[in-house]
């Protein structure tokens, strides 16, 4: 059992127990929302400046962390109604025995593959090969097991490497610490994503990109870097409620199209930026990954699978919420 596996594992033992004694009836006007401070979130975010939550008589209440793996626990153990997650670590995760439902995708690929500059790696070599350059080095990722590692993994095959062998993963958190660790040189190279450039740019650390895996005619394809979740219990209990959700975060990504202020405002809500002037340099360079967004189908949700730790998807008509994604 590999090292991805078995940390799955041990971690749905630790929250299935809880699930039992989960959710009431009747229908639940609080919604409950796991998420990280990033581009993944501007949907939501979106919706809750726009009022869309409010106007379907929901109120939305977000917890934020640093990491994957601390939202899929609490989606899980019924902390949270809604988690923003990545398709690799879930699908791990119901192959695992946990139950989830999906309700849409809310960002497209917007990862990349950085490098310490002073390694001198080559970045104008094409997809696969130039990853064979990480052979023997150190691998950030936010944490073991999580999506960022499970996506690279794959990438790493592709380049012909055995990903458990021939490189070293190092767990380098979310958010500031993470940026720190890649500055003070801790790891060689790391899977990249928006918030931590934006960390590394505000600190004054350079790096080298050695992959852009930002869009859809990239490596990854039609890749959903995050989809909004709900718990199994909450989404049975209130599936009402699920459906004003679903509407309200729609809306929210509709605006997003419609209203060039909308994403910059989205980015200085979750403070990524200092002021709304930076905030909307950041949404200009980095929101390609929340508007351009592959669409909800069979398809696209088997093609997650590729990046998963077994390669089969769970059943599309058994885990994804129907009618969510056009509500």
């Amino acid at each position: 059992m590999s090292y991805v596996r078995r940390f799955v594992a041990l971690l749905l033992l630790a929250v299935l127990p809880g699930i039992a004694g989960c959710g009431g009836s009747g229908e639940s006007t609080a919604v409950s929302y796991g998420g990280v401070r990033d581009q993944g979130s501007t949907g939501y975010a979106v919706a809750e400046l726009e009022g869309f939550y409010a106007g379907e008589g929901l109120t939305f209440s977000p917890t934020w962390a640093t990491s994957g793996t601390v939202l899929l626990q609490g989606l899980v153990s019924g902390d949270f109604d809604v988690a923003n997650l990545g398709p690799a670590q879930l699908y791990d995760a119901i192959t695992n025995g946990a139950c989830a439902r999906v309700l849409r995708p809310t960002q497209g690929a917007g990862y990349g593959v950085i490098a310490q500059p002073a390694l001198h790696l080559d970045t104008t070599r094409p997809f696969p090969g130039v990853l064979t350059q990480l052979r023997g080095r150190t691998v950030g990722v936010p944490a073991r097991g999580a999506a960022q590692e499970l996506v690279l993994r794959s990438l790493l095959v592709d380049a012909g490497l055995d990903p458990d062998t021939d490189v070293t993963w190092v767990a380098i958190g979310g958010g500031a610490a993470a940026a720190s660790l890649f500055a003070s040189r801790k790891v060689d190279v790391a899977m990249s994503y928006s918030l931590l450039e934006m960390n590394l740019a505000a600190g004054g650390t350079t790096f080298d990109k050695l992959v852009d895996l930002t869009g859809s005619n990239t490596p990854l394809g039609a890749f959903w870097q995050s989809v909004a979740v709900a718990n199994c219990d909450w989404a049975d209990r209130h599936p009402g409620t699920v459906m004003k959700f679903c509407h309200a975060l729609n809306q929210g990504f509709e605006a997003l199209e419609r209203k060039p202020e909308a994403g910059p405002r989205a980015f200085t809500w979750l403070g990524l930026g200092s002021d709304p002037g930076r905030a909307k340099s950041l949404w200009d360079k980095y929101k390609s990954p929340v508007v351009d967004i592959p669409p909800l189908d069979e398809e696209n949700w088997n093609h997650q699978a590729r990046f998963a730790t077994d390669g089969r998807p769970p059943g599309f008509s058994e885990h994804v919420v129907d009618g969510c994604a056009t509500a």
